[in-house]
């Protein structure tokens, strides 16, 4: 006779089957999701990243060659310069300063004095030539005599010698009486009052010294300037270069005719540059955050034709990076794929059974995206990339 199973076995069973798979679920540790990469084989730089700036690499600042008036410059930032025909600027010399009561009293008095050594100078003018005129009639005199034998030669000779000291007395006279009317004149220059010169005389013309574009005025409007200040900037906008300051610990690491790459200047492809000049002169400069920094100018040339970068101009900004190091071949990983471990670098790949497994790897260069690997990984292998806390050697991964 069949016997049947009762109504509470059968939950029993239920029960226990459904308590197994509860605790089948609590015990196992699940996967965890990781992002993966791979460790493959390609091209790799090394670059030194920084901001630089454009500039003209010959640029002449004009200035004011003398202190005066100077009129509004004609010119405006690109106009063509022909060199010792284009007209920059013309200056009119400074006008006198207004005299105070002090200062005429005493350039009146001065003027006074120096009128009465000019008359007094004038009339030992007339004492001499008279004094001269007596010795040649004297002289004329004496040489007739001695021709018919009534005076002795040594009595011709005083008339002689008398004749040149008074010749040479007229002279020093003259010369005093000139000396004395150029002061004369000078001390009435003090009196001459602002705006009674003639506009136009003695005004200073200031020509183009170079053929080129201008790039800047600094002095446009009419107003008085001092000798030196600066009145236009001229320069040749398609003989442009680019120059970054590094930091002396990266500079060291240029080389002149290294490849650059012209980024963020505002075209639409970056642009090709070579180093030229690593200049051999440092200078401190302080960072945005207060840091003193020691700075190295590293100088650019732009390798692409004109025409790719004939929008750029004088002080326009770009990021240019710096080849330091490259190889066409070299086996990488990613960089976000390495960590340090024990103060050696590490890395997680996933087994063929999908398990984590640290691995440590010897690595080369590193630019900002790859890791030369030396050893440790091959090529091929699957590495976690960006891992997080949760993953550790012998982890269950899946991704």
């Amino acid at each position: 006779m069949t016997k049947f199973v009762t109504g509470p076995r059968i939950i029993m069973a239920l029960v226990a089957i459904a308590l197994g798979v509860a605790l089948f679920f609590a015990i196992r540790t699940p996967a965890i999701d990781v992002e993966t990469g791979a460790v493959d084989v390609g091209p790799m730089a090394v670059t030194i990243n920084d901001q630089g700036e454009t500039r003209v690499r010959d640029m002449y600042t004009v200035s004011a060659p003398i202190t005066g008036e100077l009129l509004r410059v004609p010119l405006k930032p690109g106009a063509a310069v022909i060199a010792g025909r284009t007209v920059l600027a013309r200056i009119r010399p400074a006008e006198p300063g207004a005299l105070d009561a002090r200062t005429l009293a005493q350039t009146e008095a001065t003027i006074r004095a120096l009128d009465a050594q000019a008359a007094s100078a004038q009339s030992q003018v007339r004492e001499a030539a008279a004094a001269q005129l007596l010795a040649e009639r004297q002289l004329d005199r004496t040489r007739k005599l001695s021709a018919r034998g009534f005076v002795t030669q040594a009595s011709l000779d005083q008339a002689q010698a008398a004749r040149d000291r008074a010749r040479a007395t007229s002279a020093a006279a003259r010369q005093a009486a000139a000396s004395a009317r150029y002061n004369l004149d000078a001390a009435r220059a003090g009196l001459i009052a602002p705006g009674s010169t003639g506009r136009s005389r003695g005004d200073v013309t200031v020509t183009g010294p170079v053929s080129g574009t201008v790039l800047t005025v600094p002095q446009e409007s009419a107003r008085v300037v001092v000798a030196g200040t600066p009145l236009v900037t001229i320069g040749d906008p398609a003989n442009l270069e680019i120059v970054t300051d590094l930091l002396s610990a990266d500079a060291v690491r240029v080389l002149p005719g290294a490849d650059v790459a012209i980024e963020d200047w505002g075209g639409d492809r970056p642009l090709r540059g070579k180093v030229r000049l690593v200049e051999p002169y440092g200078f401190l400069k302080i960072s945005a955050l207060g840091v003193e920094e020691q700075r190295v100018n590293v100088v650019i040339d732009f390798a692409d034709p004109r025409t790719a970068w004939e929008r750029l101009g004088h002080g326009f900004r770009a990021n240019v990076r710096i080849t330091v190091w490259s190889s066409s071949k070299v086996r990488r990983v990613p960089i976000s794929a390495i960590f340090r471990h024990r103060d050696l670098w590490s890395a997680f790949v996933v087994d063929k059974t999908g398990h984590a497994r640290l691995r440590q790897v010897a690595i080369g260069k590193i630019n900002d995206e790859v890791a030369e690997v030396r050893g440790g990984l091959a090529v091929g292998d699957r590495v976690i990339l960006h891992p997080g806390d949760a993953v550790a050697d012998g982890v269950k991964v899946r991704g």
